[in-house]
């Protein structure tokens, strides 16, 4: 009886070994057994993981803009800036809050990152941040504001200030 008993152990102890318990994982045949070691991998910033990436295209100069009006025809705040985006061939255009807050945007998926990251610089004047970034302030109605514009072209003077007096004219018919 005893030998039956330590039969029947020896039996589920072989039959066991081969199997492995769900949620197991296999590593890999390969001499790591440290799962943290992942060779060639660089480190990566934090804020880098959270950012929207965008092709980084040659360095140029912005087209000269398309005659269109960025009101007329419009039936929003959301439609003129696309307006905008659209007449001057930009990437998108958010206009934020000097808190850091998403005021109006063209709709770009990174309206709400760009406002928190540059939404802070209310200067005068145009600033080229990396990444392609350009960002400017301006006031409507006692609020200081910034607009922010995503491009990888470079932005000649007479272009930026039409695209300022676009953005204070969309300001003044929408709000």
């Amino acid at each position: 009886m005893l030998a039956a008993a330590a039969a029947i152990v020896v039996f589920l102890l072989r039959s066991r070994a081969g199997r492995r318990p769900a949620g197991e994982v296999r590593l890999p045949a390969s001499g790591h057994r440290n799962l943290g070691y992942l060779p060639g991998i660089k480190p990566v910033s934090p804020l880098s993981k959270r950012c929207i990436p965008h092709p980084v295209q040659k360095s140029g100069v912005l087209p000269p803009p398309k005659t269109a009006s960025v009101i007329d025809g419009m039936s929003d705040i959301t439609e003129s800036l696309g307006g905008l985006v659209e007449k001057y061939s930009l990437e998108h255009f958010t206009i934020a809050t000097i808190d850091g807050l998403v005021f109006a945007s063209s709709g770009g998926k990174s309206a709400e990152e760009d406002a928190a990251r540059f939404g802070g610089f209310a200067t005068a004047g145009f600033h080229t941040e990396p990444g392609g970034i350009v960002r400017f302030g301006l006031t409507h109605k006692g609020s200081d504001l910034v607009g922010i514009i995503r491009t990888n072209l470079q932005i000649p003077a007479e272009i930026s200030r039409m695209i300022e007096r676009d953005t204070q004219d969309i300001l003044n018919w929408w709000i």
